[in-house]
């Protein structure tokens, strides 16, 4: 199917994608309109390519020069450039606002049937696509009045709405709408609509002009050939408006406390467009004036529960969720209540995007809404092979011996890391991409020249070209998709952790038994010159080795979920496997503290391992500190030596010496177990790597953790692993 993609300089780009994994809960749907958003796609989108591009690219982010700063600190300049460039290099899909009808439902009790026509929202899933994938609550049925154009105004019109019931105001009260952009036009039609008296102001003739004419608006003025607020204080008789809505955009922070000047005492603001938040705090003082965020389509936004999940709120306690404000939208379009169609500046066919992007960039203020047309004939059908995309490789030169890899999942540290790490290495071909989007896979595909892009693992998995696959897909998928891959005669790479349970990792343990092809766990630190060197200098024998893991605030990250396991599953294991090989030994015992609930969500834990030769680990793992400490600290003593590594940054030994060249800082060992996995698929030696029974230890240290922690006492490792055994045995 052809999908539209922003690159990272700000330029557009169509080109052909799998479609979306079917969903749960979800509906496919062929797309009849998608509209472009002027405000968030127009501000993405550069005027100019190449040099000129980029330059506007930084001009417009110089919020985010703070953020580099941070990262050339915490990673080297090296790294972050190579970040940089990778981010300017890669490709995301655009879009969250269309209209089209379903071709595929997940099951018979979802509401919707194959044939209904529906409006569809959310970034990620109502893409400027041909074909997308949406969940049930980010979708409604169109009546049959009802037309694409107008129903593909779905999100920007549940946005408009969202800043204007943010307010909380009765019908009849006096709403103000600043800035009569294409949000502001909706919701100063909206506000009548729902029963508001609606006042308009903007800056700009041509737009005050469309509010009068289209809208039923008591009054709209421009806000600069008219004094604002000596007009609104004639017209309400000195009282003022009971709330505005801020729909206009801008740095200044004018826009908020003129906004304020034009509220009656006790007025409410709501802030939907991306202003200046310099508050004078007089003036709210003066008239006790509420400021209110209004967080896009409604309640539910952001919440993967509801958006992804199909959990809804109950209506009598949240009366407007995201789906609900959709479902009103529709009805005031049915019942002739609301008319958008002055609004459709213009509908242009997907393969002229580009085209459409320009004409948001010209600057017309006459320019609304741009709608991408699908070309949606009468009787839309699902395309053969659609979850495929194969493309033209013949100007690959293939080499003997080469091995061919597909990879599974192709999130940000895939893309950032694995892809160019396999591309630095010989006789190692990507030849298939799979991801759940299919976008992108495709985006991948695209820049390392595979033979196909694909949302259907099992493309990939019955692939007989296809020597080894690489898994970067989320922790709980991890264990099935291993399976199958060993089943299906390939060899595996798969991320940390190797499974969530340790009933997962001895299936997977025993399937590499039986198959004899090659399992490694991404445990990288395995391969950091600073370590390696630290227990080359230290020694064999028994040891101390202290681990210190400084993350920091993780804010609501998907790996601290308890589908996924939690955070000390998602990335702890990597400090328990380091542990587990600078011993040498096997591991005996844990025991763990926890700072506050012992929880598998709370990632807050002291935790210590003991081993079969006598060694001890003692491994903190905290999000409490403060990142400028740098992340991971180590120390290992032994032998009447002691070596210590900073961060990747500096190695000191005392009793011993050590040496590990420049060129290895901040370097943490990503290519190295790459490079180890291939070498040993390809010539059978194993090298450091860690194999499948490195990956069950890591987990079940993790699952000692929390099993000490609840009972308060030291589990035993080889206790825990037979009593699951035990449950797996018939």
């Amino acid at each position: 199917m052809k999908q539209i993609f922003i690159s990272g300089q700000g330029q557009i780009d169509i080109f052909d994608a799998p479609l979306p994994s079917r969903l749960t809960g979800g509906i496919l749907v062929s797309n009849a309109y998608s509209l472009i958003s002027a405000g968030t796609e127009g501000a993405a989108v550069t005027k100019r390519s190449g040099v000129q591009g980029l330059y506007e690219k930084a001009m417009n982010s110089r919020d985010k020069i703070g953020q580099v700063w941070g990262m050339v600190q915490s990673q080297g300049a090296s790294n972050t450039f190579k970040l940089i460039q990778n981010k300017l290099e890669d490709y995301n899909p655009l879009g969250y606002s269309c209209a089209g009808v379903i071709l595929e439902t997940d099951c018979d009790n979802l509401g919707f049937k194959t044939g209904q026509r529906v409006a569809c929202m959310g970034t990620g899933f109502a893409n400027h696509a041909e074909y997308i994938v949406v969940p049930k609550n980010l979708a409604v049925h169109l009546p049959d009045n009802v037309n694409y154009d107008e129903a593909a105004f779905a999100a920007i019109a549940c946005i408009a709405m969202q800043g204007i019931r943010r307010l909380e105001l009765s019908p009849g009260e006096r709403v103000g709408i600043v800035g009569l952009g294409l949000i502001g036009q909706i919701a100063l039609r909206l506000a009548a609509a729902m029963g508001y008296q609606a006042y308009g102001f903007d800056i700009d003739d041509c737009r005050v002009a469309q509010a009068i004419k289209n809208s039923q608006s008591s009054l709209v003025i421009n806000s600069v050939s008219t004094d604002p607020v000596s007009t609104i204080m004639e017209a309400t008789n000195g009282a003022g408006l009971d709330g505005i809505v801020i729909c206009a955009s801008g740095k200044s922070d004018s826009i908020i406390n003129q906004a304020f000047t034009l509220c009656r005492q006790r007025g409410r603001v709501s802030v939907v467009g991306d202003i200046g938040l310099g508050l004078e705090r007089a003036k709210m003082y003066a008239k006790e004036l509420d400021v209110r965020l209004s967080c896009s389509y409604g309640v539910g936004r952001y919440d993967p529960a509801y958006e992804l999940n199909g959990i809804d709120y109950p209506l009598p306690h949240v009366r407007w969720t995201e789906h609900r404000n959709l479902e009103f939208f529709i009805q005031l379009l049915a019942e002739k209540r609301l008319d958008l169609s002055d609004l459709v500046s213009a509908k242009i066919g997907i393969e002229d995007a580009k085209q459409a992007y320009s004409l948001i960039k010209s600057g017309d203020p006459n320019v609304y809404g741009v709608l991408l047309d699908y070309h949606l004939p009468t009787q839309p059908q699902l395309p053969e092979n659609a979850f495929t995309c194969r493309y033209d490789i013949s100007t690959r030169t293939p080499s003997k011996n080469q091995i061919e890899i597909g990879l599974i999942g192709v999130g940000g540290y895939a893309k950032n890391v694995h892809v160019p790490n396999i591309q630095k290495l010989q006789n190692v071909v990507i030849r298939a991409i799979s991801s759940k989007s299919g976008s992108s896979a495709a985006v991948v595909a695209k820049k390392v020249k595979a033979a196909y892009a694909t949302s259907d693992v099992s493309e990939i998995l019955s692939d007989e070209q296809i020597d080894a696959v690489v898994i970067s897909t989320r922790h709980s998928s991890h264990a099935k998709l291993v399976l199958e891959a060993l089943s299906s005669g390939k060899h595996v790479f798969v991320e940390k952790p190797m499974a969530t349970t340790v009933a997962e990792c001895l299936q997977i343990v025993a399937a590499q038994q039986k198959t004899g092809l090659v399992v490694r766990v991404g445990y990288n630190r395995r391969f950091s010159k600073y370590l390696q060197e630290m227990k080359r200098a230290v020694g064999k024998g028994r040891k101390l080795f202290n681990a210190r893991i400084n993350v920091g605030p993780m804010g609501s990250h998907w790996s601290n979920t308890a589908e996924e396991g939690g955070r000390l599953l998602g990335e702890g294991v990597h400090f328990f496997d380091l542990a587990n090989w600078i011993m040498d030994s096997k591991p005996v015992s844990v025991t763990a503290q926890f700072l506050g609930e012992v929880s598998a969500l709370n990632p807050d834990a002291s935790i210590t391992i003991c081993y079969a030769d006598g060694s001890i680990a003692n491994i903190v793992y905290t999000t409490v500190g403060h990142i400028g400490l740098g992340k991971e600290y180590f120390e290992l003593f032994g032998n009447g030596r002691t070596v210590v590594v900073d961060d990747y940054k500096s190695i000191q030994a005392f009793g011993c010496k050590v040496s590990v060249k420049r060129k290895e800082k901040g370097d943490k060992g990503q290519l190295d177990v790459m490079m180890e996995f291939l070498q040993t698929v390809k010539t059978g030696i194993k090298g450091e790597g860690a194999e499948a029974t490195a990956g069950l230890w890591a987990t079940a240290i993790t699952e000692a953790a929390l099993k000490s922690a609840r009972a308060g006492n030291t589990v035993s490792l080889s206790e825990l692993i037979d009593a699951t055994v035990q449950i797996l045995t018939p």
